[in-house]
Formats: C-alpha cells, structure tokens, sequence
C-alpha cells in the first residue's frame, strides 16, 4: 500500500495530485469495472518494472486497450502513443482527458510524426514508461496484424527493456465497427522484459517479427484461460485460431 505514495518513484515527471487522481483513483474504478462486467483477469503483474525505463508493446483488439493497460500500468504513470484522430474527433470531455489528465502523446497515423518519437523518446531516455501499439490499429478479426516500422524506432533509440503483453478478449467485448457490450471474458498476459540489446541485434525485421509472434503467444495463452473458465463459450470470432487449437468457433462481429 505505501507503494502507491511513493510518488517520485513512481513518476518523477508528475504531480502527487495528478498521480493521485488520474493513475490511482481512477484506475481503481475503471478496474473495477473490468473486473466486474468481463471477469478480468491478469498475468505477469511480477514482470513489470518497479522503477527505470520501459517500453511497453501489446497487441490491439479494441478500444478498451488503453483503458485496460492504463490500469495494470498505473503505478508508473505511463504515457501512451494514440491516433490524433482520437482527439480531434472524440466527444468532451474525452479529448480534454487524454490531454491533460493523461498526457497522452497524439501522432499522424500513416505519417512520419517527429514529435510524437521525440516525445516517447523523452519519457523512456528519463527513465519513464511508454505504451505503443504496434499494429498501428485495432484490429479487424482478433487477430495480431503485422507490426509497423514505426517501433523500431523507439526500440533502437530508446534502449529500453520491452515489455511484451498480450491481450485477447476486448474484441468480443467491443470489436471494430460496433458498439461495445458487456459480451465475452478478458484476460491479459504479461511477458519478462527483453532487453533492447536483444532485439537490436537481430535486426529490424526479424525482431518485430519475434516480438509480434511472441506476443501473439501470450495472446494465445490468455486465450486457453478465458477458455478454460468461461467452459468454452468464449473467445469467439476466430475460426482460423479456433481451427489451429483444435476447437471451432462460428464467427461473430
């Protein structure tokens, strides 16, 4: 519990009001809420760094992606790379949260966006932890989708460990192109840090490759465990997944 005070610790970068509020209040009724309406579950809380840098990747499945990983990561208010679409065309007050209540760093998907790496680049060379999803966006059948480029960068110049999580059951729970229901189970796994060295040394397509598959692997694994306490019924949607596990599935949007 006196974890949770230690605020320098946890963000040297951030107020102990904006601490207080945005990753600890919060999160703790967000999380809540996960917790009760899709039985959330997560594994590998034990990998996460209590302090120094860390550059967190996951695949991404729904819109309820940041919220979840902003409550598992919350001890270290992390900030997180987003399209600036979200801003731009989101309702009030969503817009005003991300901004100031979360910091969130906004970028031109499908462009070159300076800033928005400087700017990740900034909280991991500070010993601070970064949130990207690689995909670039959600996906469209619950599937990890190739990582883009654009990581590499950070991975290369930032030097951080990576955190790889995989998260399998928010596209049920609000899949792409559809409102968001209280359907499914989520469960989320959470690898041991790589260290960047690795990663450099295999290069840029051969590690976004490892780091896709081993995070696909992870979402597996979350996968067998919603299976596993839901008797079945869920995940749904993935008939190619289904078919490699042995089981099969009829499709749902």
């Amino acid at each position: 519990m006196l974890r949770t005070f230690q605020f320098r610790r946890r963000n040297a970068d951030l107020s102990a009001g904006r601490l207080l509020i945005w990753w600890t209040l919060v999160p703790i009724v967000v999380g809540t809420l996960f917790r009760l309406v899709w039985r959330t579950r997560v594994r590998g809380r034990r990998h996460i760094p209590a302090t120094g840098p860390a550059l967190v990747i996951a695949n991404h499945q729904s819109h309820l992606d940041p919220m979840l990983l902003g409550c598992i990561i919350s001890d270290r208010g992390p900030r997180m790379m987003a399209r600036r679409s979200l801003y731009t065309d989101s309702p009030w007050p969503l817009p005003w949260i991300l901004r100031v209540g979360y910091q969130v760093i906004f970028l031109d998907r499908g462009a070159a966006d300076p800033a928005a790496m400087r700017a990740a680049l900034t909280e991991l060379q500070s010993g601070r932890v970064s949130i990207v999803f690689p995909e670039g966006t959600r996906t469209p059948d619950g599937h990890v989708q190739a990582f883009k480029r654009g990581v590499w960068l950070l991975i290369k110049r930032g030097g951080a460990p990576v955190l790889p999580i995989g998260i399998e059951g928010t596209f049920d729970a609000w899949p792409r192109g559809a409102r968001p229901s209280r359907r499914g189970r989520i469960e989320v796994s959470i690898g041991e840090p790589v260290p960047a060295a690795d990663l450099i040394a295999m290069g840029p397509d051969a590690a976004l490759e490892w780091l896709r598959e081993r995070i696909d692997a992870q979402r597996e694994d979350a996968s067998a465990g919603i299976r596993a306490r839901s008797h079945g019924r869920w995940p749904g949607g993935r008939s190619e997944r289904n078919t490699h596990e042995g089981e099969s599935c009829t499709a749902g949007k």
